[in-house]
């Protein structure tokens, strides 16, 4: 009833070659789902492992700016450590002073002087209060004469140290009183009494060295330098020169062991030399009537009335000389005055550079001090007056 119609091979053939070609498309489609997925796959692990890598890196950045940060932090606490033991150590005797005499004063004040009323807590608080009262008015002075110190008010600070004395030789004198048997010391009595004496000397003692601290730092010259300090078997060898080198020393400004002992050797060999040479050449001085007073004037020869003689003029007055006594040697070192006038005594004309080279002094030093040449003529206003007409006649210079 029905028949088929005979479809065309061409139309058969066509249709089958598209289902191959579908087939392969999914076929192909499957494959780069498959390649798709597989990379995104590596991608994402990739993705992981840089991830982790950062992470890694990060935790161990983390980790090295804790350790430099504890480790700065160590080094802070220990650099405050060290500056607080710094300070610490110069007041630490002074506190350990302070300390001993304010337990002494509170216990008394406890004992004796808190209400027996008074539960305890109460009179432990009295004691202390009043034992930090009584012993911290001497510091507090000897504090604020520190502080005047390293402001450089030296006339404050000295007023205020002698108050801070006197403050503790009243609260050491109390402490005495406290322990003592009537006027009889006891071993209490004189230690806590010199707990509170001994409290301004050892402010005192950080007080000098905070001082030169101080001076260190803004200019070591501004310290007053003691000499020199030469070996201690130099001075077993030669005490006495070793003591009078140490004060050539002070008086030069020598800082340098070796060169204070050959400066004041050749000090010592000059003034010997000069002593010999006086005993050996007695040198001469010059002496001169005194300025102030005048020169007596001669006896008038006899005069021939009707005679008008000229105005006869004076002679010039001879000096006087007489001998100089030798110089007694003497301990002392000498000054630069008198290692002129030596000089000058052992060679009378050597010139301004030899006396100078001599004395081992400038020679603005030597023009200042060495005596001057005196003339031996007499001044214009003292001459003598003529037997003519009794007027004083000007001496041609």
């Amino acid at each position: 009833m029905f028949r088929r119609t005979p479809e065309d091979p061409a139309i058969l053939a066509a249709r089958a070659a598209a289902r191959r070609e579908s087939a392969q498309a999914d076929v192909e489609r499957a494959r780069l789902m498959a390649q798709l997925d597989r990379e995104q796959r590596e991608a994402n692990a990739e993705h992981a492992r840089r991830q982790a890598l950062a992470d890694e890196q990060e935790r161990r950045r983390r980790d090295a700016a804790r350790r430099v940060e504890r480790a700065e932090t160590r080094e802070r606490r220990r650099r405050a450590r060290a500056e607080f033991g710094a300070k610490l150590r110069p007041v630490l005797p002074l506190l350990l002073i302070n300390g001993g005499a304010a337990y002494a004063q509170a216990a008394y004040a406890y004992d004796q002087i808190a209400p027996a009323a008074w539960n305890g807590p109460s009179r432990v608080a009295f004691a202390v209060a009043f034992s930090a009262a009584l012993e911290s008015i001497a510091v507090y002075v000897q504090w604020h004469a520190h502080d005047a110190l390293m402001l450089k008010a030296h006339a404050t600070a000295a007023s205020l140290r002698r108050a801070a004395w006197l403050i503790a030789a009243v609260v050491a004198a109390i402490n005495y009183a406290h322990f003592a048997n009537g006027a009889a010391p006891t071993a209490a009595a004189v230690a806590f009494a010199l707990l509170s004496l001994l409290s301004p000397w050892l402010w005192g003692l950080h007080t000098r060295r905070a001082q030169h601290v101080q001076l260190l730092a803004e200019d070591a010259s501004l310290i007053d330098d003691a000499g020199v300090e030469f070996s201690p078997k130099r001075r077993r060898m030669f005490p006495i020169r070793s003591l009078m080198a140490a004060r050539w020393s002070i008086e030069h400004n020598e800082r340098d062991p070796r060169k204070a002992w050959e400066g004041y050797n050749a000090e010592r060999a000059a003034r010997a030399a000069a002593r010999q040479a006086d005993k050996d050449h007695p040198a001469e001085k010059v002496t001169t009537p005194p300025a102030e007073t005048t020169p007596q004037e001669p006896a008038d020869p006899p005069v021939d009335p009707w005679d008008h003689a000229e105005p006869v003029t004076p002679a010039p007055a001879t000096p006087v000389r007489e001998p100089v006594r030798p110089a007694r040697p003497t301990a002392r070192s000498l000054t630069a005055a008198e290692r002129v006038i030596a000089a000058h005594t052992t060679a009378p004309t050597a010139t301004h550079e030899r006396i100078a080279h001599l004395a081992q002094v400038s020679v603005s030093t030597v023009k200042r001090h060495r005596p001057r040449p005196v003339t031996g003529s007499p001044s214009a206003p003292h001459a003598a007056p003529t037997p003519v007409n009794g007027t004083p006649v000007p001496i041609a210079a």
